[in-house]
């Protein structure tokens, strides 16, 4: 019996000719599901340990430093990474700070563009938007008045485009943009060493992808598969033997009318528009501006291309020869074109303008007129060297300009509906004073931009030389202004080191001028109003010094700024006052010799004979040759310990 087989089915299961019946519909829609949804949970559980392990690191628009204590955000440092995953030192944008949790009173513009409206070649305080905070500060003196620049060297309007909806999260007023030059090399250019082709649709959902660490982990086995396969050169590599300009330059020859010249014509057109319809979607009022670039005064570059190209170079030359005949005019036209023919495209076209215009009449945005401002107000109506420091980038009246132009457009928009105290505006010669752009920040912007045209494509590449590694300083300030171009040091600590020096040489006022750049790059920091001030009293000028102590303590106390508002005071007969700021300086730095003195002192003046000769003894026995103590003691009729 034991070797029957029992061809029973089995319990639970029924069978017809020897076939299984199918599933019922419940359990097969049960079965399909979780076929469906595994994939889905492989994902999610792929994305969640990514992100627990903090893979490819964090690349927010906005971050808040430790320094501010959660109370200000700032463009964050690495957002860059994501249109430069290779390199290990990507551009960063100003650090404009902003309130975390906007004010109900209160102005907030965004200022969005690449190097130009980040203020290159100026380490900070070279910005445009900074002047035009200067002037919205003035006349608007009730509000809280935010300009936050977004400015990022080598990048385009994909990046424009990409941060929009993080910029809309931050509920602003107006959105300014900046921008066109770098639409053919910067980073996803049309002509950049990183084009992700033809369609702007399918590389903005490229950039959108990024949030997704899954996604940033299968970009970067393709990206290093590529690389091993194609031997390219690491982010090292490419950070140490050439500028930025020279490793993102994919097409050296880009010709006027051509597919990738059109393909940079309707990628620009499809950000500016996809961008500027997600602001006007919320109500923010949208200003875009011409981008002007040195016509008159910087050769065409073609003749640096591989295979060089001198078109554009003829009617250059042409150009300096009609300017030379006196007529201005056709000359302007002819610069123009030598522009549009340089088949390296550094500089925007005449068309981008044509495409601005458009776009801003068809999407409600404002057009300002920025590069006919420049030109405006450039020797013989053609912008040149007197605005320019190199091919796009303007000098410290240029961005002034640049500023007018944009407050110009504020204006013509009544200001977004809110009414200005313009008896309180200061006058543009004043504003451009505020700038606070001392002779170490000229010295740092001569030396980038040397660093910049003894290189491709200002010079061919057999010609270029290393100038930041070959050039001499010739003096402290000097050596600084080098050190903090190449990057060696930070600028900040460039100008602080510089004010010391000043400073203890007895050089005040142009110490001051350091820290004064210093506070207008940082004002939510105290540091510099404490040094500024510790200058000024080193000199014996505590009136000069007040006011930044008092911005210094309303910042963050400390027993220095209590001690030495307590002193002032104390001498301008405040003894109450006086005694609550020494009281906190020995509450934060207790048996601070100093502030037991002068407040033994004010307890004397208000005849509290108890409290200063308690305070008088405990100096003594922390300081006992503290000067004036022993006089001040016998005074109170007490004896030495």
């Amino acid at each position: 019996m034991g070797g029957k087989r029992d061809n029973r089915p089995a319990a639970g299961k029924t069978t017809v000719g020897g076939r299984r019946e199918p599933l019922s519909p419940r359990k097969a829609a049960l079965f399909l599901a979780i076929t469906l949804a595994f994939p889905f949970l492989l994902f999610g559980l792929l994305e969640t340990g990514l992100r627990l392990a903090n893979y490819g690191g964090h690349m927010p628009a906005f971050s808040t430093p430790e320094v501010f204590h959660g109370k200000y955000l700032v463009p964050d440092a690495n957002l860059a990474r994501r249109y430069f995953p290779q390199d290990r030192y990507p551009p960063v944008a100003p650090g404009d700070a902003f309130l975390a949790t906007r004010p109900r009173n209160s102005v907030r513009i965004f200022v969005l563009g690449e190097s130009s409206a980040a203020g290159f070649p100026y380490a900070a305080n070279g910005t445009f938007s900074r002047v035009l905070r200067d002037v919205l500060t003035d006349i608007f003196p009730r509000d809280t008045v935010e300009v936050v620049n977004m400015g990022i060297a080598a990048t385009n309007s994909y990046t424009i485009a990409d941060i929009a909806g993080e910029v809309i999260d931050q509920r602003p007023d107006a959105v300014m943009i900046y921008g066109g030059h770098n639409e053919y090399y910067g980073a996803l250019g049309a002509g950049s060493t990183e084009s992700l082709g033809s369609f702007p649709g399918f590389v903005r959902l490229y950039l959108r992808l990024q949030r997704l660490k899954t996604f940033l982990l299968l970009r970067n086995v393709m990206s290093g598969a590529l690389t091993a396969v194609r031997g390219g050169p690491s982010a090292r590599t490419i950070e140490s033997d050439v500028t930025r300009m020279e490793s993102v330059v994919g097409d050296q020859r880009i010709v006027l009318g051509g597919e990738t010249y059109q393909r940079g014509v309707r990628q620009y057109e499809s950000n500016l528009r996809s961008t500027i319809r997600a602001f006007r979607r919320e109500g923010i009022a949208v200003f875009i501006g011409s981008t002007p670039s040195n016509l008159r005064d910087l050769r065409p570059f073609g003749p640096s291309a591989i295979p060089p190209d001198t078109t554009a170079t003829i009617v250059f030359d042409s150009a300096k020869a009609t300017l030379a005949t006196g007529d201005s005019s056709r000359a302007a036209n002819m610069f123009s074109r030598a522009r549009d023919l340089d088949v390296v495209r550094f500089r925007a076209p005449s068309e981008f303008a044509r495409v601005l215009q458009r776009v801003a009449k068809e999407t409600g945005a404002i057009y300002v007129p920025s590069a006919e401002r420049i030109a405006a107000a450039s020797l013989k109506g053609i912008p040149g060297a007197d605005l320019f420091h190199e091919h796009v980038h303007l000098n410290q009246r240029g961005y002034l300009l640049l500023a007018h132009a944009y407050f110009d457009a504020l204006r013509s928009t009544n200001f977004l509906s809110r009414q200005p105290d313009t008896e309180r505006f200061a006058g543009w010669s004043a504003y451009e004073e505020r700038m606070r752009l001392t002779e170490l920040d000229h010295r740092i912007a001569l030396h980038t931009v040397r660093a910049v045209t003894t290189r491709w494509p200002f010079v061919p590449v057999r010609k270029q030389v290393d100038y930041r590694g070959t050039y001499e300083p010739t003096d402290f300030l000097d050596s600084l202004a080098l050190a903090a171009s190449r990057g060696a040091i930070p600028w900040a600590q460039a100008k602080a080191m510089l004010g010391e020096r000043l400073a203890s040489s007895g050089d005040v006022d142009r110490a001051i001028a350091e820290y004064d750049g210093l506070i207008r790059d940082g004002p939510q920091v105290e540091v510099a109003y404490r040094l500024a001030a510790r200058a000024l009293l080193s000199v014996n000028q505590p009136q000069r010094a007040r006011p930044y102590l008092e911005r210094a303590h309303a910042i963050s106390p400390s027993a220095f700024s209590a001690f030495s508002l307590g002193v002032i005071v104390r001498e301008e007969g405040k003894t109450d006052l006086a005694i609550t700021l020494l009281e906190q300086a020995l509450r934060l730095s207790p048996d601070m010799p100093g502030a037991l003195y002068q407040l033994s002192l004010a307890y004397g003046t208000k005849r509290d004979i108890a409290t200063a000769r308690a305070l008088a003894l405990r100096l003594a026995q922390v300081e006992p040759r503290f000067p004036g103590l022993m006089e001040w003691m016998s005074a109170l009729g007490v004896t030495p310990p």
